[in-house]
C-alpha cells in the first residue's frame, strides 16, 4: 500500500507557487497514515489532485491580502459567517469577562474587520505561509501553517494558523480559519 507524503508545498512571493511530491512507504510515519495508540492507523482518503487544489485556496486567499482584494477573498469561504477569529491567551479572556461574564475566549467574527483593514489600508500588507500541512480526507480538509503577517515590509505579528475547508460542488472552500498571534514590536 502506498502512503501519500506531500513533501513541499511552495507558495509564491518569494516562494515560486505550489508544488506537491507524492512517494511511496519509506518506513516512516507518513502524515497519511500514523499509528494510534491503540496499534489502529489513522488513514486518509486523500488524493494529489485535491490536494494541490486546497494549496491554490491558500495561495488566492494569500493573493488577495496582497491586492487588498476583501470581496475575492470573502468568495473563498463557504459562507459569510464561518470561524474567523483568532485565539486570544487566558489574560485576555479574563480581561474580556470583566466586561461579559459569559465571553466564551472567541467572541464574534474577525472577518468583517479583516476585509476592512484590506479595503481601507493605505500600508502594503501581506501574510508569509511556512511549514505547510495539509491533511486531506474526502470532502473535508485541514491547513496547518506558521505565518507572518507583514506590514509594510515589517513583520507585525505572527503565529499558527489552521483552517478547516471543505470541498462543495466541486470547489475547496473556507470553512473556519483560527490562528494564535504575537506581536513584534
Amino acid at each position: 500500500m502506498l502512503r501519500t507524503l506531500f513533501s513541499a508545498t511552495i507558495l509564491g512571493g518569494a516562494l515560486a507557487g505550489t508544488a506537491i511530491a507524492q512517494a511511496p512507504d519509506a518506513g516512516c510515519a507518513l502524515p497519511s497514515e500514523r499509528t494510534l495508540a491503540l496499534g489502529h492507523k489513522l488513514r486518509f482518503n486523500s488524493n494529489a489532485g485535491d490536494i494541490t487544489k486546497i494549496g491554490n485556496l491558500l495561495e488566492e486567499f494569500r493573493q488577495d491580502i496582497i491586492r487588498k482584494d476583501g470581496y475575492g477573498l470573502t468568495k473563498l469561504l463557504l459562507y459569510s459567517n464561518v470561524l474567523f477569529h483568532s485565539i486570544d491567551n487566558q489574560e485576555s479572556v479574563d480581561s474580556a469577562r470583566r466586561l461579559n461574564a459569559q465571553f466564551d475566549g472567541i467572541g464574534p467574527s474577525a472577518l468583517d474587520g479583516f476585509v476592512k483593514l484590506l479595503a481601507t489600508s493605505k500600508d502594503k500588507l501581506e501574510e508569509r505561509f511556512q511549514n505547510i500541512e495539509i491533511r486531506q480526507d474526502g470532502d473535508l480538509g485541514l491547513v496547518t501553517f506558521n505565518y507572518d503577517f507583514v506590514i509594510n515590509d515589517k513583520i507585525h505579528h505572527s503565529g499558527l494558523e489552521h483552517w478547516q475547508v471543505r470541498k462543495i460542488d466541486g470547489q475547496w472552500k473556507i470553512l473556519s480559519v483560527t490562528w494564535t498571534k504575537y506581536g513584534h514590536n
